[in-house]
């Protein structure tokens, strides 16, 4: 029996991207932070700083993933490794307040759809654990603000980010964290996410059922295969239903 679902979130519940338009009004914020900290030397232009800033960090966390390393990286690192690229040895402070504001420009896109909202009421109607399982190097503090805007937290019992748990998908670790919450061990859960490798495999080396979604991104199964495939979020209930009643379908 199946008695807790754990959702993927990027490309999953909601699907988004951070816009130029966001990002260069951020990093004005960003170069006006900068002209009050060092007043000796002028900062560079905002199209400089998205590039030179937002660009290096988008290289650190690719490289990051192309290498396979599960652990997950921290956000104030690696702004200070941008910063001290250009130049700047900057204050945590000062840090912590551009990443914030890095966070803001890139989470402003983010919206769970009405789809996303009525298949985790009707999941949590029908009695099961929800879970979250997600890997994000962004601040853990604001990504559960984000959820809580898009209306999504109400209906999980547990939420477990990389950056928060400190290991990423596909690591037992951060799949048991959400399932220890929960109190549901993983023979009796289901993991729905849009990532062969990271999501399918990574439950499916715990014991865990899995859903590959195509709604946001489309994989195609090779030597990793999910228990169930579905084109939306909202086809996941029957897809358990029929589990539920016996059923073994591709």
């Amino acid at each position: 029996m199946i008695r807790a679902v754990l959702f993927d979130l990027g490309h999953t519940l909601m699907d988004f991207a951070p816009t130029q338009d966001a990002l260069r009004m951020a990093y004005q914020t960003v170069r006006e932070r900068l002209t009050t900290w060092v007043e000796d030397r002028a900062p560079p232009e905002v199209d400089e700083l998205v590039e030179r800033i937002a660009g290096a960090i988008d290289v650190m966390v690719g490289r990051s993933y192309e290498e396979r390393r599960l652990e997950e990286l921290d956000q104030i690192k690696m702004f200070d490794t941008a910063f001290r690229g250009l130049g700047y040895e900057l204050p945590r402070e000062l840090l912590e307040e551009v990443a914030e504001i890095d966070h803001d420009a890139v989470s402003a896109s983010w919206k769970a759809g009405d789809d996303t909202i009525a298949t985790l009421a009707r999941l949590r109607a029908d009695g099961f654990a929800l879970g979250l399982v997600s890997n994000f190097s962004l601040l853990p503090h604001r990504l559960h603000g984000d959820l809580e805007r898009a209306g999504i937290r109400e209906h999980l019992g547990a939420v477990a980010f990389s950056s928060e748990v400190g290991v990423r998908k596909p690591h037992a670790r951060i799949f048991l964290t959400a399932l220890e919450t929960l109190g549901i061990p993983p023979a009796e859960a289901v993991h729905v996410g849009d990532r062969l490798a990271d999501d399918v495999y990574g439950a499916h080396a715990l014991g865990i059922r899995t859903i590959l979604t195509r709604q946001y991104r489309f994989e195609e199964p090779d030597r990793i295969r999910p228990d169930a495939i579905v084109s939306r979020l909202s086809e996941v209930p029957a897809v358990i239903e029929g589990w539920q009643r016996g059923y073994v379908g591709p």
